[in-house]
């Protein structure tokens, strides 16, 4: 019977990344000093600091949430957690409901955005309407609303969950496309632009998936297991995922090991072409004279959501009883 490397205990868990076995509670250090490590070696938090967490719903998000609650009062930093309701249906209804328990769960604050109520529509219908794929619309409206509610939140950061397989599988889909200002793009900490453009941060960014899952499992952790049925199964991410999870296994730390290299050297990469600037019409950061949250919404609805969507935000940070 396998025994736990630091205590002697019954393991419960085999790390083939770092070769150990682990009972559950120093698979639960391990994970949460693994968080730890990754905020302070990319200084992605800093005392006095407030956070907004974009909580899906999903595991990864949902893990992020439960650890940083646990570390804040070390670090020194304000939680928030930010759950948009997208319209998708029954699955963005339960997304809702897991936010709303996970809020009460780590006593940190929750601000529900309903797309519907802002748009009078979902991502289904934005989607058809612009003969865009969902998940491009989806994250043009994700990032738009984080954005600007952390704006408003006068947040220092927005943490999402993107966890080590996903930013691995991103760095190769851009270095495969020789889209390589892309890449320092997909670091670990992204600067943001004093007012209007706030920095983002992944503090799962070193956390395999598979290690995030068995957090979730062990430690009771409620989440969302269903996929978006939106979801697109067909693209190159999507098979470059499924493919470097076979590389993983057969090669134990290769995707670690990537990642650490690529970030030591993500200097070497060409700089991002494209200046941030102003929306002139909304005001939110955009590569052009108008945002792509303005000419999605133009597109569909027949005049540009910036202005309103900032205006309901705000509404709702102003009702909010937050410090």
């Amino acid at each position: 019977m396998p025994k736990c490397r630091i205590c002697g205990r019954k393991a419960v868990v085999y790390l083939r990344h770092s070769r150990l076995w682990l009972c559950s509670e120093h698979f639960n250090e391990f994970i949460e000093n693994r968080v730890m490590r990754t905020i302070k070696r990319y200084n992605l938090i800093r005392k006095g600091d407030r956070v907004l967490l974009g909580l899906s719903g999903g595991k990864d998000s949902v893990v992020l949430a439960h650890i940083l609650s646990k570390l804040r009062e070390s670090i020194g930093f304000k939680l928030y957690l930010a759950h948009i309701n997208l319209g998708i249906g029954e699955y963005s209804e339960k997304n809702a409901e897991v936010a709303k328990k996970i809020s009460e769960k780590t006593n940190a604050p929750l601000i529900i955005l309903d797309l519907r109520k802002i748009l009078g529509v979902g991502i289904p219908e934005l989607a058809l309407k612009t003969r865009r794929p969902p998940c491009s619309v989806c994250g043009v409206v994700k990032r738009y609303l984080l954005n600007a509610l952390a704006v408003e939140l006068k947040a220092n950061s927005i943490a999402t969950g993107h966890n080590l397989d996903d930013m691995a599988t991103f760095i190769l889909k851009e270095f495969l496309v020789q889209n390589l200002e892309q890449i320092p793009k997909l670091a670990p900490r992204i600067e943001g632009v004093k007012d209007y453009l706030v920095a983002k941060i992944k503090p799962l960014y070193e956390t395999y998936e598979e290690d995030i899952k068995k957090y979730a499992e062990l430690n009771n952790i409620l989440y969302v297991e269903e996929k978006c049925p939106l979801a697109d199964e067909t693209t190159l991410t999507w098979h470059l995922k499924k493919h470097l999870r076979d590389l993983e296994y057969r090669f134990p730390g290769l995707t670690i090991g990537f990642i650490r290299r690529l970030v030591k050297n993500i200097e070497k990469y060409p700089k991002p072409g494209d200046t941030i600037r102003r929306c002139s019409i909304c005001g939110m950061p955009s590569s052009g004279k108008i945002c792509s949250f303005c000419k999605i919404t133009e597109k569909a609805l027949g005049k540009p959501m910036g202005p309103h969507a900032r205006e309901y935000i705000k509404e709702i940070v102003d009702k909010s009883i937050i410090d």
